[in-house]
């Protein structure tokens, strides 16, 4: 059973309830002490101790027992999130000024824990591989009126968890969470189990082209709100000109953009919109009245590098509401990847009317063209749907779609008005720049689920 709340109350609670905690556990690059034995060495994230003692693992692969009989140590490595060892450092209040000021005490590895409040923050700095945690979804809440800012850092994981957050008004175009830093050089930030609600705002920009993880969380925003931007316009790190990542080739989860299980209502036009340099993998999400968007080379001056689009629910309950006016679930307009295994409502109703659930077009062969004028445009326009790169030249490589199941109405075709009089056929080929007769694109394996690095 689907159950549409009125936005009105969701915002009201979450207004009253916002809250943001990063969680930076012993198995992120730290060592942990084991549960058994006495104390003793212990490995980070990696296969557990040869000779550990009856410590207990960590999740996530976490090893190192406490060092027992013999007082073997364990492996090293990252990934895991086993046992908590840093200092927690506990902030006097939720205020902007109180939390700031328990960041700047710690150290890498230890935790600010955020005390149940209703605070306001105006430009909050996270700079640190620490966990900033609230007390909890609807006991610490924080309305943001600015944008706090996330930078990912090369000595461990950043994370914020247990919060509730709400940002009303300033258009899509203001963003109440900056995530910026090394896209190669830096370890992940993980976003989990907080509430955000906004209302006529944007939530997150991602300026990285990956190494973001946004799980467990619920975004209730309306029609015209974006919650997710994964946007690196300059690509400073080349990710457009480097090889895929796709699946198991991000062989260590860290490249790769990962949103998962989460639930969204509402950013029915815009939901996440994955545009330059970035590499996306969305998946086992449960949306209402919300989307997955693309950009290419167009009115965007890179475009999104490729995406993974899985495993999710996208749900249509109707409705004559501004909201339901859904025009899509899934819009592609640039970058290659996967869409397989979602399921999808029919976007469909008396007062809207019919929609296609996937939609495909290339923009930079319309109105806005990285080739110049009409006569200049030739196949492939630069990053559109199914191109790729190998590391050394771009390459046609298809998106492919495969065991989508529900109402999965897929179109490809113009959008804006085709001014230059082209033929769509000579931009996009079915065979050639998208496969959607059921079978998995070869060689693809999905990275593991969860991600290794959630708590």
């Amino acid at each position: 059973m689907i159950l549409i709340r009125p936005r009105s109350v969701i915002l009201a609670t979450a207004i009253a309830a916002a809250s943001l905690v990063v969680a930076a556990c012993g198995g992120d690059d730290a060592a942990s002490t084991g549960a058994g034995g006495s104390a003793g060495a212990s490995g980070g994230g990696g296969s557990a101790g040869v000779a550990g003692g009856s410590g207990n693992a960590g999740s996530g692969g976490v090893g190192g027992g406490s060092a027992g009989t013999g007082g073997g140590v364990g492996s090293g490595g990252t990934g895991g999130t086993g046992g908590f060892s840093g200092t927690v450092h506990a902030a006097l209040s939720c205020s902007q000024s109180d939390v700031q000021a328990a960041i700047g005490l710690a150290a890498v590895g230890d935790k600010v824990s955020v005390p149940a409040g209703d605070c306001s923050w105006s430009g909050l700095t996270l700079a640190k591989a620490i966990h900033l945690q609230g007390a909890g979804k609807g006991v610490t809440n924080i309305a943001l009126t600015g944008a706090t800012s996330i930078v990912k850092q090369a000595d461990g994981v950043v994370r914020v968890s247990d919060f509730s957050f709400a940002k009303t008004g300033g258009g899509n175009g203001s963003k109440g969470f900056v995530v910026s830093g090394g896209w190669k050089t830096a370890e992940p930030v993980v976003i989990e189990n907080n509430d955000f609600a906004i209302s006529n705002s944007g939530l997150f920009v991602l300026n990285v082209a990956g190494g973001v993880i946004i799980a467990a969380n619920s975004f209730d925003g309306g029609w015209d709100d974006s919650f997710i931007q994964p946007k690196h316009d300059q690509d400073p790190e080349k990710s457009w000109s480097s090889p895929d990542t796709l699946g198991a080739h991000d062989a260590a989860g860290k490249l790769n953009h990962y949103v998962e299980a989460n639930t969204f209502y509402g950013g029915t036009n815009q939901g996440i919109d994955a545009d330059d340099s970035t590499r996306v993998v969305y998946r086992y999400n449960e949306l209402t009245y919300s989307s997955f968007n693309t950009h290419g080379w167009a009115t965007s001056p890179v475009g999104v590098r490729h995406f993974e689009v899985y495993k999710n629910k996208f749900q249509h309950p109707g409705g004559s509401e501004p909201i339901a006016n859904q025009n899509w679930a899934i819009w592609i307009r640039g970058g290659t990847g996967v869409i397989f295994e979602n399921s999808f409502d029919d976007i469909a109703g008396s007062h809207w009317g019919q929609k296609d659930e996937i939609r495909l077009t290339i923009r930079g062969a319309e109105d806005a063209r990285p080739q110049g004028a009409c006569s200049s445009v030739s196949y492939p326009v630069p990053h559109q749907i199914g191109q790729s790169h190998d590391g050394s030249k771009s390459v046609t490589e298809p998106l492919y779609l495969w065991g989508n199941t529900g109402t999965t109405t897929v179109s490809a075709g113009w959008n804006w008005g085709n001014p230059c009089g082209l033929t769509f056929a000579d931009f996009f080929k079915w065979g050639r720049d998208a496969m959607n007769d059921g079978t998995s694109k070869p060689g693809y394996t999905p990275y593991v689920y969860p991600h290794p690095l959630r708590n």
